[in-house]
């Protein structure tokens, strides 16, 4: 399968590539019982001249997120640390503060955080694979994990994506990392999972894997809007 690696050096906790500029997926979650309102406002703002330097953001409803509160979150991907400061700067505008005012009075902020995308698998694409299993997962060797993962992935055979991110600042209690697998129906994600880790190599992985990490949850979502 095609893939694209990343090891960026942050705080030392991995030690493959250095670079000076990583990737971050900073996400704000939240609870809201109005879906249509939440696009109409996030429509409205991003699609406006305030928020014309925003990076790529994609809208998530979770549909089994257990005993967490969130009902969505809002993703965006930042090519680097610069990208984040201009977002910032533009949510801390007078209009993005109207707008996280608007969007208040029919969301709840929840959960957020910034996680970097270490390894890839497949076609990331969620208008074709919209549907997403999420693990939160605890590592405690991380270079370890990564090469574990790595080799699983070579010999895997998934219906749409697998990435494997750090969870770079705050985030869930406990979690290290998280891996995001996507497929085009909840079916054929499902199915795609299960016959990869009842495979051999599958069965190779998950041993080897726990030795290094501990799964804390696994969370199913769904993709509702990106805004590139």
């Amino acid at each position: 399968m095609r893939k694209y690696l990343l090891m960026p050096m942050i705080f030392g906790v991995l030690s493959f590539v250095r670079l000076e500029a990583a990737p971050m997926d900073a996400y704000y979650c939240f609870s809201s019982t109005e879906d249509a309102a939440v696009v109409e406002k996030m429509d409205n703002f991003i699609n406006s001249d305030a928020a014309k330097d925003l990076p790529s953001i994609t809208l998530w409803t979770m549909l089994f997120n257990g005993e967490n509160p969130e009902t969505h979150c809002a993703v965006q991907q930042h090519p680097d640390g610069a990208s984040f400061e201009r977002a910032s700067a533009i949510f801390q505008s007078q209009a993005g503060q109207d707008f996280l005012r608007d969007l208040s009075t029919v969301a709840v902020s929840g959960l957020e955080g910034v996680g970097t995308p270490i390894l890839n698998f497949g076609d990331v694409d969620f208008e074709k694979n919209p549907y997403l299993a999420l693990y939160n997962v605890r590592v405690k060797d991380a270079k370890r994990y990564g090469e574990v993962f790595s080799d699983f992935m070579n010999s895997a055979d998934l219906p749409g994506s697998a990435t494997l991110y750090q969870d770079t600042f705050t985030g869930l209690e406990n979690r290290t990392h998280y891996v995001v697998m996507s497929g085009p129906s909840l079916d054929a994600l499902m199915d795609g999972i299960s016959s990869t880790l009842n495979s051999e190599s599958g069965q190779k992985f998950q041993k080897r894997a726990n030795s290094v990490r501990k799964v804390i949850s696994t969370n199913l979502m769904y993709h509702i809007k990106t805004w590139d």
